[in-house]
């Protein structure tokens, strides 16, 4: 039986992926992500993986021990997590993880495909006029792909979000880029109630491979049933899978 708190220490909360600054010119280079931030990812890390369970409970000092950090990034990150839906708090007993349902999940991926439809317009448009940045997205599907040939799961998590970051951010539209950071965490913890196995670690790349095909080639038409597609693929919902 899994003890209340597990240890995730082992669960790495990488740097958050930003595009190059020359795609940016004028801008201020991006902070890194705060130590509460990272926490938080690894806390998310742990929840997508299994390691924490819904209605486990979080002891603040344990997890700070485990993360060998300080109990006030920990607190930061609890605060955080609770005020995005992933926690819940209640008096005298601290906080849990909170449960994904079906229906919740389901609101996640229609937010998801929503904003993603909002950033292909706009992204389409940067990676026509500039098709070397595409380069970001080749770079990104072979990271997945190794991950993928290792059955890392939370390794292919991690890559099949920078994907999707790096075509908001083509997009260059701040506000669905924030929106959809906002949704990112949830995200990691769908892909990790989602199964998956041999089979479908052959498709990733290809799968991922179609879209990026398409941001260069296809019409906005074709993009928007493929990205609802492509985002619904393991909910067994979207269209029938599109051939490698």
């Amino acid at each position: 039986m899994m003890s209340e708190t597990s240890d995730i220490r082992r669960i790495g909360a990488g740097p958050i992926d930003v595009p190059p600054a020359e795609y940016a010119p004028g801008l201020l280079m991006p902070r890194a992500p705060s130590l509460a931030e990272q926490v938080a990812d690894a806390i998310v890390d742990g929840i997508a993986m299994g390691a924490l369970q819904p209605g486990q409970r979080l002891i603040e000092v344990e997890l700070a021990k485990q993360l060998q950090v300080s109990r006030v990034p920990v607190r930061e990150s609890l605060k955080m997590l609770e005020a995005q839906g992933i926690l819940e708090t209640t008096p005298h007993r601290g906080a849990r993880v909170a449960a994904f349902s079906e229906t919740r999940i389901d609101q996640i991926c229609a937010a998801r495909v929503a904003l993603e439809r909002l950033a292909i317009r706009d992204a389409i448009v940067t990676y026509r006029a500039n098709p070397a940045r595409i380069a970001q997205l080749d770079a990104i599907i072979g990271r997945m792909e190794a991950a993928a040939d290792r059955l890392d799961w939370v390794a292919v998590s991690k890559a099949d979000l920078a994907f999707h970051r790096e075509i908001c951010a083509a997009s260059g539209n701040g506000v669905v880029t924030t929106l959809w950071e906002t949704l990112a965490r949830h995200v990691m913890i769908v892909f990790g109630r989602e199964i998956r196995d041999e089979r479908d670690a052959a498709r990733l790349g290809p799968q991922h491979r179609r879209l990026r095909d398409m941001l260069l080639e296809a019409s906005l038409e074709a993009l928007d049933a493929e990205v609802e597609r492509h985002i619904l693929r393991l909910r067994g919902r979207g269209t029938a899978e599109a051939p490698s």
